[in-house]
């Protein structure tokens, strides 16, 4: 049954008109008027509820406030206080997320066209050696050799640090003094997290005593197959290792590797893993 309408004005709406007009449901309505934020009069000869165009805007208003990531209680109670003392903050705070989502999801544009790029063409790549210029970079270590660091206070830089992926990513540190050994057999290794400094300053992320700088540059470059669960060894560097000493090239820095790619092969899994070792002229 059709339900009436109030003759005395041609801007009161029943819940269906209401719902129809909006296009949401009469649920939501009757969730939105629980919360406060609309209240219909009520016509005390038939006992009908009618909206009016207050309500509408109210309504509009509120899932506004809702789409930017406010709960509904607030939104409720930014439309119903007349003056308060937490909105301006609360908005601000809001503004912040927003922006850092916007920060983390142009960050994960630019790693997913990275990725793109790594999956056209790593295999041809693996072996071969060039050079790349990177830009300078902030390094926070997390372990001495393959053993993690404890630390309460370096535990809490390494979740701020992860909160931020993947413009923050997991980059293994040889040092260059192992890497002068030219050695056989196993070679050690230091886990820790890497971001460009641009983007750490854009994050927000602190240097503290426990983040070292790395410098920008000329970085000899190539891409290394690791398979197996065995540890590291020097064959799994030598294209990089090979060409330093084919080259005569003396003034190097630490040598740094992260995963681009990786695949099963009859049932095992490879990882392809980008190399990048600081050189000086």
């Amino acid at each position: 049954m059709n339900e009436p309408q109030d003759a005395n004005s041609t801007e009161k709406y029943t819940i269906s008109e209401m719902s129809r007009l909006l296009g949401v449901t009469t649920h939501m309505l009757r969730h939105y008027e629980k919360m406060g934020i609309i209240r219909p009069e009520v016509n005390q000869e038939n006992g009908y509820r009618y909206y009016c165009v207050v309500d509408t805007r109210r309504f509009n208003l509120s899932r506004s406030l809702l789409a930017c990531g406010f709960s509904l209680e607030q939104c409720a109670q930014i439309l119903e206080e007349k003056e308060n003392s937490e909105l301006p903050s609360l908005i601000r705070q809001k503004m912040e997320e927003k922006e850092r989502e916007i920060l983390k999801a142009r960050l994960a544009i630019r790693y997913l066209k990275k990725v793109e790029e790594a999956y056209a063409d790593w295999t041809e790549r693996v072996g071969q050696v060039w050079v790349e210029t990177f830009p300078p970079m902030w390094r926070l270590n997390l372990s001495r050799k393959e053993h993690a660091v404890v630390s309460k206070d370096l535990e809490e830089q390494r979740e701020a640090w992860l909160s931020f992926l993947p413009g923050v990513f997991w980059v293994s540190r040889i040092r260059k003094e192992e890497i002068r050994i030219f050695g056989h057999g196993i070679i050690g290794y230091e886990y820790g997290l890497m971001c460009y400094e641009k983007d750490a300053l854009e994050m927000g992320l602190k240097k503290t005593r426990d983040v070292e700088m790395i410098p920008g540059g000329d970085y000899l470059t190539g891409i290394h197959i690791k398979t197996g669960r065995g540890p590291y060894t020097w064959e799994n560097i030598s294209a990089l290792t090979d060409y330093l000493q084919r080259e005569k090239i003396s003034s190097f820095g630490d040598c740094f590797s992260y995963i681009v790619a990786s695949r099963n092969e009859n049932g095992k899994h490879i990882n392809y893993h980008k190399m990048f070792l600081k050189i000086y002229s």
